[in-house]
């Protein structure tokens, strides 16, 4: 019976198996299909390594080995930055700009420096301008322990608190009076009260009078041109500096003085001044014979008999000699 490669076979149980055409066609089928099946294999491992996978499992005929593919990363390559190349040019830049810098610096140090100086300059000006408002100027010098001062339009006779010196005709008179004015003549003074009075009986002020932070009185009393007086020794109430003055007159020597009538020939007036009778013909205001020289205080002019204007002259000082005048501080008359 002739079998047919394509139908089956029916095999006993325990009966060798005679392979025949039909046999060989399977075997070579099955060889073919496990070829394929390799194929395809690879070509999946092929496609999965292509795309980064790391593991890629084998199908068709039965398990496959898995092949495990590990990506090495490359080696990491540091770019070394460029060399910088300096030019004549960039460096002449630099340079100018660096100069600019620096002259900006000192302009703007100048600038804080003149700005400074110029609020240091204006506290100044508000300084002097208030102490000026608080401060009086002398007009006039009397004698030793009175003076006229002056401020804002506005004059007031001041009579020096605590002190005493000589009055017109006296010894000392003349020292006295010159020392003040050496003192305080043309200066503005500051004018503090202290007296338990404000004003004397004649209407004029108490005050100690300061100048550039001296007192003026306790001054003359150092030098010996005042004494302390005026206070609670002798019924007039303490003052404020009393202390300090009646310690300066127990320590101070008295200035020497020259008596009225007592001038030298060494001005043009000499000894009693003129001779005959006295005061001149028409004289309004005339000085003692022993002290003829007139001095007129608003202009600090001194006039001696025989001057055109002597007679008409209204004196507030008068001197035996005119070199005595011209001692403190007034110049002889042109005509």
């Amino acid at each position: 019976m002739v079998h047919s490669p394509d139908r089956a076979v029916p095999i006993t149980y325990g009966e060798p198996i005679t392979r025949g055409p039909g046999s060989t066609m399977r075997s070579r089928r099955t060889r073919g299909l496990v070829t394929v099946a390799a194929l395809v294999a690879l070509a999946a491992v092929g496609g999965h390594a292509a795309r980064g996978s790391d593991e890629i499992a084998l199908t068709g005929a039965g398990p496959v080995p898995v092949v495990t593919v590990t990506r090495v990363p490359a080696p990491s390559v540091t770019s070394a930055p460029a060399p910088s190349v300096t030019t004549d040019g960039d460096a002449a830049r630099r340079a100018v700009e660096a100069r600019a810098a620096a002259d900006q610096a000192a302009a703007d140090q100048a600038a804080a420096a003149k700005k400074a100086a110029d609020a240091k300059a204006a506290a100044a000006r508000a300084a002097a301008t208030k102490a000026a408002a608080a401060t009086w100027v002398v007009t006039k010098v009397v004698d030793g322990d009175t003076i006229w001062v002056s401020r804002a339009g506005a004059s007031r006779k001041i009579r020096f608190i605590g002190i005493d010196t000589p009055e017109t005709g006296q010894c000392g008179f003349t020292e006295a009076r010159n020392a003040l004015r050496g003192i305080i003549g043309g200066q503005r003074v500051t004018l503090t009260a202290g007296a338990q009075d404000d004003v004397d009986r004649y209407g004029r002020l108490l005050r100690y009078v300061d100048v550039n932070g001296v007192d003026a009185g306790l001054r003359l009393v150092k030098q010996g041109y005042a004494v302390a007086r005026y206070d609670s020794r002798d019924g007039y109430g303490s003052h404020t500096r009393e202390a300090a003055y009646v310690r300066a007159d127990a320590a101070s020597p008295k200035a020497s003085c020259a008596e009225p009538g007592a001038g030298t020939s060494s001005g043009r007036t000499g000894g009693s001044g003129v001779t005959g009778s006295w005061p001149l013909a028409g004289d309004t205001y005339p000085c003692p014979q022993s002290r003829p020289v007139k001095g007129n205080e608003n202009s600090m002019i001194a006039h001696e008999p025989g001057d055109r204007y002597y007679t008409v002259t209204k004196p507030e000082q008068c001197f035996a000699t005119m070199a005595d005048a011209e001692a403190a501080g007034f110049r002889p008359a042109k005509v």
